[in-house]
């Protein structure tokens, strides 16, 4: 006798969608769209994708891809929260958008919407949606003076302004009064003038760290030490200066919900990285990381050509 599998619940399916957002978007940006494509969430984007979109005419995998930007820039628009409904798409459920509940208006099903656009032909079904929550939302302003949609935070979101930590303000504080000696060479000959922290000293500190260290196992048994800890806090710091990034620091809490920035599992928690909080797309770097690849992939891996992209 066979017993059927267990049906997820709504729960988890909606867990599993908002794990998948950031996957399909990188996959809508990698494989389906052109280099060209401006990839802002802006409603300009919007149009252009929906002619992609038609273009592309039934592929299914590029509408699925496509999903999450959609709503994500309706939603920039009108606020709400990702939902999916169990009974449709499949096992899989089916995503939809929920405006901010007090504009009183129906979700909004992104296939739905994506179908209708290719019926209509058209190329202005997605911006005429985006129009019609706006005037929703400018028609809520009118009749409550101060009210603003609010959008609960999704994977696609920006981190946002990020706590002050005390042990980020120590560490940043012993490298930045460690750096006068760092810079000195291995000759005891002061350095300090040539490490100006712009992006053409980096060939420099390439070298550095490719002179010290042999293997991996060199590396890593240095870790912690002054000189890695100092090359990693310059490196850091030619990116925030010249790439609007700041510094960051998630510590570990043994209590952190998986998942959260503090869980342990999650490879940022615990150690000081760079990021631009303030940007949808933005990736962390590992400064450290960064200079172990040096290493790692030997002489095609250049520091110049990682932070050129940040």
């Amino acid at each position: 006798m066979t017993t059927n599998p267990r049906r997820p619940t709504h729960e988890e399916l909606l867990d599993r969608w908002l794990d998948d957002l950031q996957v399909l978007t990188a996959r809508l940006e990698q494989v389906h769209l052109p280099r060209d494509f401006p990839f802002d969430y802006t409603p300009a984007s919007l149009a252009e994708l929906e002619r992609e979109l038609l273009e592309a005419e039934f592929d299914d995998g590029f509408r699925q891809a496509a999903t999450p930007y959609i709503g994500e820039v309706l939603m920039d628009a009108c606020g709400g929260r990702w939902d999916i409904d169990p009974e449709a798409g499949g096992g899989d459920g089916e995503p939809f958008v929920r405006p901010d509940p007090a504009l009183g208006l129906p979700p909004v099903f992104i296939g739905v919407l994506v179908d209708v656009a290719l019926a209509e032909g058209s190329g202005e079904v997605f911006a005429r949606e985006r129009e019609e929550l706006t005037e929703a939302v400018s028609h809520r302003r009118l009749t409550v003076p101060g009210w603003e949609p609010l959008k609960e935070r999704s994977p696609l979101d920006p981190i946002g302004p990020q706590p002050g930590d005390a042990w980020l303000r120590r560490w940043l504080a012993a490298r930045e009064d460690s750096h006068p000696s760092w810079a000195q060479s291995p000759s005891g000959a002061a350095e300090t003038g040539e490490w100006d922290f712009s992006p053409a000293t980096l060939d420099a500190l390439e070298r550095r760290v490719r002179a010290r260290y042999d293997t991996l196992r060199d590396f890593d048994a240095d870790r912690e030490g002054p000189f890695l800890q100092g090359a990693a806090w310059y490196l850091g710091q030619v990116i925030c200066l010249h790439h609007d990034s700041t510094w960051v620091h998630w510590a570990i809490e043994r209590d952190a919900p998986r998942g959260s920035h503090h869980h342990e599992d999650n490879p940022w928690s615990g150690i000081p990285f760079t990021h631009q909080p303030h940007k949808r797309r933005a990736r962390p770097r590992d400064p450290l990381g960064m200079l172990r690849g040096l290493i790692r992939y030997g002489t095609d891996y250049h520091l110049s050509g990682l932070i050129a992209d940040v």
